[in-house]
């Protein structure tokens, strides 16, 4: 058997224009999260050559703890979109999977409303403000 604690973490990763810094606030307000991490090219002057002075406050690199999980995220200099992806959020209730639902759901766009499933009390996804698809599920019934 191996006793050895299992720490390695498999964390997503998010592009987004410019809007990192205020996206990752948002999601430590509404998630409950630590902001560990959150540079720009300004903070970081040898990374800073060449860049113009209107992009020197996009973030190179943030990272944000949620319980024992994390996200990462950057603003790109050339921002080509997003595809293929989301972030999901299992809650620990209805409740809290309700409440994080709606507010990242505030200024977005719902995809799938938030209701129950008969594999949860309560699923959704939506679009949040930056563009990010976010799944969000809850407990199944018992």
């Amino acid at each position: 058997m191996h006793t050895e604690e299992h720490t390695m973490k498999v964390v997503a990763n998010i592009d987004f224009d410019g809007d990192c810094r205020e996206a990752f606030t948002t999601y430590a307000r509404i998630l409950g999260g630590e902001i560990r991490g959150m540079l720009s090219h300004r903070d970081m002057p040898g990374m800073a050559e060449g860049v113009p002075e209107d992009r020197l406050d996009r973030i190179i690199h943030a990272w944000i703890d949620i319980g024992d999980q994390a996200l990462m995220g950057q603003d790109m200099q050339d921002f080509s979109g997003r595809s293929g992806y989301s972030v999901t959020v299992s809650a620990d209730s209805v409740a809290d999977a309700r409440r994080i639902f709606e507010a990242l759901s505030e200024g977005g766009e719902v995809l799938m409303a938030f209701e129950p499933q008969p594999w949860s009390q309560g699923f959704g996804m939506t679009l949040d403000r930056f563009g990010v698809t976010w799944v969000i599920d809850s407990p199944a019934a018992e």
